[in-house]
This record gives structure tokens, C-alpha cells and sequence, in this order.
């Protein structure tokens, strides 16, 4: 095993390690939720999204009826 493959396979157990570090943060809703979201790619739709505090909640009059 040369010198090159054991510096490449430590870095990727680094990165490995550090990635599954790092999923555990995740962006706050002050940043997921605002309005002015930049818009990276003409490939993906975006929709216009309410945020939690403007969602609808259904009540039992919109659920749907079924025999017995």
C-alpha cells in the first residue's frame, strides 16, 4: 500500500465521519420559510408554499364519508 492511497482513504473516512457530523443540523424555519428564496435552477418548479403557521387545518367536515 503506497503513501498516496493510505492519505486518500484517511481523508475519506474524515469526510465520511465528518458528513454523518454534520446531518444533524438542519436550517431553521426562519430560513426555509421566507419568501425571497433564491431560485438555483430552472429545471426544478417552484411553488409557492405557505408556511406552518399559514396552513389550513381540515376538520372533520372536509374528511371523507364512507359506507359500512
Amino acid at each position: 500500500m503506497s503513501l498516496s492511497t493510505l492519505l486518500f482513504a484517511i481523508l475519506g473516512i474524515i469526510s465520511f465521519l465528518s458528513f454523518f457530523f454534520l446531518l444533524r443540523y438542519k436550517a431553521s424555519s426562519k430560513q426555509t420559510d421566507r419568501t425571497n428564496r433564491i431560485r438555483w435552477s430552472s429545471y426544478f418548479s417552484y411553488k409557492e408554499r405557505k408556511g406552518i403557521s399559514q396552513t389550513k387545518k381540515v376538520g372533520s367536515d372536509g374528511d371523507a364519508e364512507f359506507r359500512e
